[in-house]
């Protein structure tokens, strides 16, 4: 499901982390979801939502899940509902990634939905993440302003994210099927003219502060009380008191050597890219005992879509395959499969699970609820 009117390679050389773009008509239908039924999701006990109401100058923020008489009760203008993860409940949204195979799926983040009447805003802000807009129906009009970051100030005393400095570099109006793209850190702002949806799909990237603290805490699972810092010739020449750059060289290099392992930073970033955002979640899962009978009648695995998936090429035709957090050894091209498609042809799984690894690997996915077939899934 290729965007109407973009370049790839074009948009990836000259705007991708870079500068934001508008991208004019990019589908040609872009209503994946009515307001009713994201309002019912809004009232689901495992579903994140938020309402902000902005009235007499004043902000309010509600978490969900909410009662179904509370959207009777909201003001005519100047609200936001904002719904997370609804790629993972309604399939037409979840079908919108498709349109972003161009990108690294080991960035996805979700899909946030937000429905605004006249007015509907959440201020201007940042984030940490890549996102474009979809407008789906009505009109929204963005502001977007310079690069922002930690040193960035906020308005006090209010409980959403307000900067508190904001100048307009751009300013445009989204119609049905525009996309606007808005690199990490550039602050927006986006008001909605007439009632109105949006989809935000997020591309996330790990912070140095998540690295730092993801494989320092895994290579302290492995390291042993036995190594410790020694004395040199140098540092003993130092004064009784004084702590000698020679001791501060060796310091720096035991941490290093503890943490320069190629292995333990691929098993970190695996896990960590492909842990599932609400693992708390209920997981619709089949049978796995008889999935291969299922498979051989025709019926079609599909990757469940809370579910998470990468893998690292190892050599010799294997991979390391991650799945909702979980790394296992598996066949490259099984890996490769499963990683980038979204719906598995029963056929072509059949030839992959002559080997014996790989079938054992199929029945743990979907015992995990990671594979599931379309059947089960459409029926829940």
């Amino acid at each position: 499901m290729a965007l109407n009117g973009f370049d790839i390679k074009d948009f990836l050389e000259n705007y991708w982390q870079k500068k934001p773009l508008v991208i004019r008509q990019a589908f040609d239908d872009a209503l994946f979801i009515e307001p009713d039924e994201l309002a019912g999701l809004a009232c689901e006990e495992q579903i994140e939502s938020r309402i902000i109401v902005q009235e007499a100058g004043e902000w309010q923020l509600e978490h969900g899940p909410f009662p179904e008489d509370r959207f009777s009760s909201l003001p005519k203008t100047h609200w936001t509902l904002l719904v997370q993860g609804v790629d993972q409940w309604v399939p037409e949204v979840a079908d919108i990634l498709k349109s972003f195979d161009f990108l690294p799926a080991w960035r996805l983040d979700d899909i946030m939905v937000s429905y605004a009447p006249v007015g509907g805003t959440v201020s201007q802000h940042y984030d940490f993440f890549d996102v474009f807009l979809i407008q789906g129906e009505g009109a929204r009009t963005w502001q977007i302003g310079d690069v922002c970051g930690s040193h960035s100030d906020y308005l006090p005393n209010t409980p959403v994210r307000i900067l508190k400095d904001f100048e307009a570099k751009m300013k445009v109006t989204l119609q049905p099927g525009d996309i606007l793209y808005i690199p990490a850190k550039h602050a927006h702002y986006g008001v909605s003219v007439e009632d109105s949806l949006t989809y935000s799909v997020g591309f996330r990237a790990p912070s140095v502060r998540d690295v730092v603290d993801g494989v320092s805490t895994s290579a302290l699972e492995h390291l042993l009380d036995d190594e410790r810092f020694e004395d040199s010739l140098q540092s003993l020449q130092a004064q009784r008191a004084e702590i000698p750059s020679e001791a501060i060289n060796q310091i720096k290099t035991l941490m290093l050597k503890a943490v320069d392992d190629e292995t333990l930073i691929r098993s970190w970033l695996g896990q960590y890219v492909t842990e599932r955002k609400y693992p708390e979640h209920d997981v619709i899962s089949s049978e796995a005992q008889n999935y291969l009978q299922r498979l051989k009648e025709g019926e079609v695995l599909i990757k469940h879509p809370s579910a998470r998936f990468a893998y690292v090429v190892k050599g010799g035709g294997e991979a390391v395959l991650f799945a909702d957090g979980d790394e296992y050894l598996a066949s490259l091209v099984l890996a490769e499969y499963i990683s980038n498609h979204y719906a598995l042809d029963s056929e072509k799984m059949m030839s992959l699970l002559i080997v014996d690894q790989n079938k054992q690997l199929i029945e743990m996915l979907i015992a995990g609820g990671a594979l599931v077939f379309e059947d089960d899934f459409l029926d829940a």
